[in-house]
């Protein structure tokens, strides 16, 4: 996944497999910041390209975090008590 001149590339779960950075990104003031948003970005495409894979099989047995449910992501205070 290439940001501004960063490009990273993750297997699934997030473990990086390589970082280039072009020498324009090398300049920029927020460096670490278009890096760390590469990655999530290239990550959250390679979790679901596997997700998409393996259909109904739980992530979680082969290690890899599961999906986040609408119950995971509601904040408490929108849910109904």
């Amino acid at each position: 996944m290439t940001t501004t001149g960063v490009e990273a590339t993750v297997h699934p779960g997030g473990i990086l497999k390589s970082l280039s950075i072009n020498e324009s990104a090398l300049r920029h003031p927020n460096l670490a910041t278009l890096i760390l948003d590469a990655v999530d970005q290239a990550t959250s495409q390679a979790n679901y390209r596997i997700q998409h894979l393996l259909g109904t099989i739980d992530p979680a047995l082969l290690g890899l975090p599961t999906p986040p449910t609408p119950d995971d992501t509601t904040p408490t205070t929108w849910r109904t008590q």
